[in-house]
Parts: C-alpha cells; structure tokens; sequence
C-alpha cells in the first residue's frame, strides 16, 4: 500500500512533542491499539476479559459499490494484540512518539494518527496531518491483521460482511404519504401513493403520478437517460418540479433542485410514527 502525498501548500505548521512520550517502550502488553488513516480506521481495546473491535473503512460512502464497510463485535480472543506489537517492533514505530503535527488549511486525508496503550501505562501517541507517521509497510500489516482476525469471526472489511446498519435510506414503505415544504416561498407538496409520486409547487401540478425508484438511496423518476444503464443514480431522470428527493431522519426528506440553481428544501410528514429500532448507527 504505497502512499503518494500530494503537494499542497498549507498554512501555519504547528508541532508538539509530548515529553513523557518516549520511543523507548519496555511492555509488550498492549491493552488499546488505534490507527486512523490512509482511508481507514482501526481499533481494538481489551477490558475485564474482553476485546472490542471496531473497523471502518472501503471510501465514499455515497458510492455503493460495496466496499463501504463498518466491524463492530467483542469477543474473548486477544490474540491480536501480539500480531500488531511485532509490527511495531518489526518497522520501530515507536521512533517519532509523542511527536504531533498540525499544519493549517491542509485537506483531509493526507496524514495519520498512531494511539497505542500498555498495561505498563506507557503510550505510542504520533499524528499529523501533513504527512503519513507510520510507514506504508506497517500500515498495510495492521490492515490486514485486522482483516484476517475480523473474518475467522464471519465477518469482512466489505459491505457485505459489515455487521452494523451503512445507510439510513428510503424505502417504499418510508415515502409513503404527503410531505410538505417551502422553497424560497413556494410552497412544495409532494405525495406518494404506492410506486407513483406526484408533485405540486404552489398547488400547481409539474409531476403527476410519475413512477419513482430508489436507487443509492435517492429518490429520482423511473426512467432512464438516453445511453445509460441504470448502475448509479445519476444514471435517471429527475422530476420536473422538485429534481429528486433523500431521506434526512425519520420524518424529514430533502428535495433537490438543480434547474437554474443547486438548492434544497426540507419536506416533513408528521403524520410518520418514530420506528422503535431506530439507529444513529446509519451513516448517508
């Protein structure tokens, strides 16, 4: 996993070291790993004969391409910890400990943070966001030890072997009903009626009983554009009166419109029921 850092101008670069930080470490008992970066995060933590793991990772989360993914489990196996001491070991990545860096205006996604706690109450604490603080080798060896031990328990760094809820989307049951809002004063009513929507601005019809189909979690016409082949979204048309529609929480959609001027509105139906299973695990 070779990481290539772009050339980006930042702002005021900022640098602490935290002294009682020390690239010496004598325990080899880790009781809390953490790395974030290079497009995923990983964490495990051992606490009165168990371990939490929590993995997340696979890019946008707007692009269902099935690499999205979120591991959440405990189990009693704590055998991962040993694993990723001796890459620590291996690639000396207790060199630059307690050395923290800050450089403002930079993008996300450039640099990392490396947390680590023993038993010892030593710690391996380094971030920056300029530039990578943990090589490309040790890197990809703690991805892979969390991969490996994540799927002998079923589970895998995909969407399809993620076992927490991904997206909080729409679906027929949930459209179902007449929402209502305004739009730089006009007012918007928009009524689903089984598979068919249709849409008035200022009591006036643009859209009646129009076919409507879900796809990535937006709510657009049930047609296609010329040359597409219904893959992506964007691969359908949009409404004529409100573009299309996402669902935003449990009684609230937001509808799109991008004819003269990118915007949106919040539509409510309050006549929705709060679902009792409702999670804030769901990430759009």
């Amino acid at each position: 996993m070779m990481t290539i850092i772009p050339e980006i101008c930042g702002g005021e670069r900022h640098e602490t070291r935290l002294e009682e930080h020390k690239e010496k470490i004598k325990s080899k008992d880790i009781t809390m790993f953490s790395y974030e970066g290079r497009g995923f995060s990983i964490y495990a933590k051992k606490e009165d004969g168990k371990v939490f793991i929590n993995a997340t990772g696979g890019g946008n989360t707007n692009k269902r391409d099935g690499s999205y993914f979120i591991v959440k489990y405990e189990t009693e196996d704590d055998s991962i910890f040993k694993k990723l001491q001796e890459v620590i070991d291996k690639y000396q990545e207790t060199k630059g400990n307690g050395i923290c860096t800050h450089v403002d205006g930079l993008p996300e996604g450039i640099g990392d943070t490396l947390n680590v706690l023993y038993s010892s109450e030593e710690k391996i604490y380094k971030t920056s966001n300029q530039f990578p603080t943990v090589s490309d080798e040790a890197s990809s060896e703690f991805y892979e030890i969390f991969h490996e031990f994540v799927k002998k328990d079923g589970y895998d760094f995909n969407s399809e072997g993620s076992n927490v809820k991904l997206f909080d989307d729409a679906d027929e049951e949930y459209v179902q009903g007449t929402w209502k809002g305004k739009h730089f004063g006009d007012e918007i009513e928009v009524t689903f009626d089984g598979k068919y929507v249709t849409i008035k601005i200022d009591g006036k019809i643009t859209d009646k009983k129009e076919e409507y189909i879900i796809k990535e979690g937006f709510i657009r016409k049930n047609k296609l554009k010329e040359g597409t082949n219904g893959t992506s979204r964007f691969d359908y048309e949009e409404f004529e009166g409100v573009q299309y529609f996402a669902k935003k929480n449990w009684f609230t959609m937001v509808g799109y419109f991008y004819k003269e001027a990118s915007s949106s509105c919040d539509l409510m139906n309050f006549n929705k029921e709060k679902p009792t299973n409702e999670t804030n695990e769901a990430i759009r």
